[in-house]
């Protein structure tokens, strides 16, 4: 797939179609030899392949992300629950069931 193409429409599109059921990447593999791209163009196109690629390792580590600033501001949780239900008021359906 020519990376430089796609747009970031077509890149979330992808990601809606891939099955996320495949295990993360080796950490060896996901930390491994990194090369600064050589002009803008190709540091674009590598961060679309890397979001494709590694989809599984990124949402992995911005799930513990989560789960590790939590436990350390538990109050954090409470203000999630909080934004979360007040958007489920905001929702026609949830008010008036």
């Amino acid at each position: 797939m020519d990376w430089a193409n796609v747009t970031p429409g077509e890149l979330v599109d992808a990601l809606r179609e891939v099955d996320w059921n495949t295990r993360p990447r080796p950490v060896t593999e996901f930390f491994a030899k990194f090369t600064p791209p050589k002009s803008q163009s190709k540091l674009a196109s590598r961060v679309k392949c890397n979001v494709y690629y590694y989809r599984a390792n990124y949402f992995s580590w911005l799930v513990f992300s989560f789960v590790f600033h939590f436990f350390r501001n538990p109050f954090a949780l409470v203000a999630v629950a909080a934004a979360c239900f007040s958007l489920l008021c905001a929702n026609d359906s949830f008010a008036t069931a």
